[in-house]
């Protein structure tokens, strides 16, 4: 059975970790018993999840990082090793979500996508790795890719670019690492109810304003919101990645119906006979 790190007392970090999927797999790790560094680029989400604790709220130590930023990658791991000693699991979950089409898209929105959703994952990568090996004691590292890291959906090319890297980079450093203390788990989620597609109102000024126009984003943004508004509760799906790091899942998938669309996908990839 696989030496998995999830007991009380030990440490996690999430990253993207205080609204959706991040906000529900940190709640679910401090009901198993981790204290959870929850870092966050958005201030005001740190604020509503610190409320939303309660009783946990001892449990949580909240920290601003951009996942684009080497150094406060940096800045997160000396505090990690200041105040807690070791962290054992490493949630790269933090994203942001923007649809349309390839032909259209700027410089900018491949810099930011790219940034936060692969850079914002091997930065997490290059400067944990070296702390959760050098410490010996089980750990994981599950990157939040998505079922467009594994099949590119309409208007999700740029998106799908990134996810497909995460898939790729994860997927590698587990087999780098058998054998090793550390082991890797890919999420990749269907719907999920969550705010992923808010985020053109917060894209830094230094990667552009998109140039859709307001009345198409926000037509955008509310057909989105239907639809993820079906899917699974973020808690279940933190849920789900507790027992697939338990498990040693390499992929952990958050809807069954997913099956069909990669079956079809794996008949395209084997037709060339």
């Amino acid at each position: 059975m696989h030496n998995h790190p999830i007991k009380p007392g030990r440490v996690a970090l999430v990253t993207g970790g205080a609204s959706g999927i991040g906000f529900g797999i940190a709640q679910v790790l401090m009901e198993a018993g981790l204290q959870v560094i929850v870092t966050d680029v958005r201030a005001d989400h740190m604020e509503r999840a610190q409320q939303a604790l309660g009783t946990m709220a001892g449990r949580a130590t909240f920290v601003p990082l951009d996942v684009s930023d080497r150094g406060q990658w940096g800045a997160a791991r000396r505090l990690v090793e200041e105040r807690f000693g070791d962290l054992h699991v490493l949630c790269l979950n933090a994203g942001v979500g923007v649809l349309g089409s390839m032909l259209e898209s700027s410089d900018a929105d491949w810099n930011w996508i790219m940034s936060v959703n692969l850079d914002g994952a091997l930065l997490g990568v290059e400067t944990f790795l070296p702390h959760l090996l050098a410490h010996g004691q089980p750990a994981h590292i599950v990157a939040t890719s998505s079922m467009g890291g594994l099949v590119v959906a309409n208007d999700g090319g740029i998106y799908s670019t990134a996810k497909f890297g995460v898939v790729a980079l994860m997927e590698g450093l587990r087999r780098d690492l058998r054998g090793q203390n550390v082991s890797v788990s890919i999420l990749c989620p269907a719907a999920v109810n969550t705010n992923i597609f808010d985020h053109e109102r917060m894209r830094p000024a230094t990667f552009g304003k998109n140039a859709q126009d307001e009345d198409e984003l926000e037509r955008m943004e509310a057909f989105a919101k239907t639809v993820l508004a079906q899917g699974r509760d973020p808690l279940e799906v933190g849920k789900m990645v507790k027992a697939g790091i338990e498990a040693d899942e390499t992929y952990i998938f958050t809807d069954q119906n997913v099956m069909q669309t990669l079956v079809r996908r794996r008949d395209a990839l084997l037709a060339f006979t």
